[in-house]
């Protein structure tokens, strides 16, 4: 477990750091404009979930009408079910525990995970602009958000395939053409899943092995 936990926080500290080391290329030259402004929505985004996210945990009222409505909506779906009645007090509870695991530390958990996946969101947009395709961030987001969607399915590790296929599909339906959508969606798991995994192997050669 702490080598896996080490593993994760060497990978998000690369991943962190990169646009950092980006940033003189991006003074030093011309970069693309759609990608500019693709860099300055995710910005954008990560600021106002941010502050979405630290209004949730410091204030019940937020949370509670999200309950509130989330399980309105369920009621009146799933009409023949049992109700929920319970719904937003088991959201507070939940972020209780949470914040209280994290003993005070929850904003950089927050900003960590939110910024963990903005910048994987980036470097779908970074492949994307390698092939010279440029879809609006909107669609691009959400195929991105539905190609991890898929990837939650517990048939392969990661999503292996399924990932694939799906971000495939809904780049296309983005109005990126289907060999770009293919070639920016294999470049954007070779530097997403397939890099990583040596410092996997690393993690598990270096852990002190476990006691009987």
């Amino acid at each position: 477990m702490s080598a896996l936990t080490t593993v994760n926080l060497l990978v998000l500290a690369i991943v962190l750091g990169l646009p950092v080391l980006a940033v003189p290329a991006v003074l030093s030259g011309p970069v693309n404009r759609s990608l500019l402004d693709a860099a300055g929505a995710t910005v954008t985004a990560f600021a106002a979930i941010v502050c979405v996210g630290t209004l949730l945990m410091r204030t019940d009222g937020p949370l509670r009408w999200t309950g509130i409505v989330v399980q309105a909506v369920r009621n009146r779906v799933r009409r023949h079910a049992r109700p929920l009645d319970d719904l937003p007090q088991r959201l507070l509870a939940a972020r209780d525990q949470i914040t209280t695991v994290l003993a005070g530390r929850w904003w950089r958990a927050l900003a960590a995970t939110v910024g963990r996946w903005l910048l994987d969101f980036m470097t779908l947009q970074v492949a994307l602009a390698a092939v010279g395709s440029h879809p609006r961030p909107g669609l691009a987001l959400m195929a991105f958000c539905g190609a991890k969607a898929l990837g939650n399915i517990p048939v392969t590790p990661g999503g292996l395939g399924f990932v694939e296929a799906g971000m495939t599909a809904l780049l296309a339906l983005a109005g990126v053409s289907p060999g770009e959508a293919v070639t920016a969606t294999f470049a954007y798991r070779l530097f997403s899943y397939w890099l990583p995994l040596p410092f996997g192997l690393l993690g598990m050669a270096l852990a002190p092995k476990a006691r009987r």
